[in-house]
């Protein structure tokens, strides 16, 4: 099964490349924690942000730290995921501890992001509208019909994501273009959609389990969640770039 085959390359990927995963991770996931600390002060945000006996916020963080603090993290992100992207496809290789910084190629990919969010927003308010009024008509068949809707917006999503790998190598593609390039794939979509939420289950089970070890075992869910899955999951954008555009071969 191609879709099965996709998701094994793509984790191969990311464990067979482990030392630039971590060249492209590590570097600016230091910067963006800098960056945090420093709105911390910035803004005088103290230390003690959440009441521990109360168990909630003791100080409401302005406007200002908010937008910085997501623009940080969108960006680092964004960061992480071209530099990806371009490692595996141009063989471009991270120079130490900071891959190249490619402004004009992270907001294309900011750009492609937004716009397929658009997409699916446009695409699911309508019909969350008549689904929730059947849902009221119907009870039983709530759960079905949301499952069965989000199984369409995911597998829509996928054949529309290879966008962003095209935008942060530099060859855009319209929408369009994705759809038609994955055109009579959507069972391959399904079986790929299906295999990465039972690994990324089974992983966070494990580890989740392994967190009740001292140290340790919350180090390594902490690697698992932030680092292992995510990248995982962008090295399938990578794959499906690969196979649908570019025509690559899986081995």
């Amino acid at each position: 099964m191609l879709g099965w085959k996709i998701f094994v390359h793509s984790v191969r990927m990311v464990l067979g490349n482990f030392k630039q995963v971590l060249q492209i991770t590590i570097g600016p996931a230091l910067i963006a924690t800098a960056a945090f600390v420093s709105l911390f002060f910035i803004f005088g945000v103290p230390a003690e942000v959440f009441d521990e006996n109360a168990g909630t916020i003791a100080h409401q963080p302005n406007a200002g730290f908010i937008f910085l603090t997501v623009a940080i993290f969108v960006t680092v992100m964004l960061w992480i995921a071209v530099s990806w992207h371009r490692f595996i496809l141009l063989e471009e290789y991270p120079h130490r501890l900071l891959p190249p910084f490619r402004s004009d190629r992270i907001l294309a990919y900011l750009g492609r992001s937004l716009l397929l969010g658009l997409v699916a927003a446009v695409f699911m308010i309508p019909i969350m509208f008549v689904l929730m009024g059947f849902i009221q008509s119907v009870p039983l068949l709530g759960v079905p019909l949301m499952f069965a809707l989000m199984l369409v917006v995911v597998v829509g999503f996928y054949r529309l994501s290879i966008i962003l790998p095209a935008a942060a190598v530099g060859q855009p593609i319209r929408l369009g273009e994705a759809w038609g390039a994955t055109k009579g794939e959507t069972w391959t979509f399904v079986v790929l959609l299906i295999v990465t939420v039972l690994f990324q289950i089974v992983v966070q089970m494990v580890f989740t389990v392994l967190a009740f070890v001292p140290v340790l075992g919350v180090l390594l869910m902490i690697f698992a969640s932030f680092l292992v899955l995510p990248m995982i999951n962008v090295s399938i954008l990578t794959t499906l770039y690969g196979v649908y555009i570019e025509k690559r071969e899986l081995a």
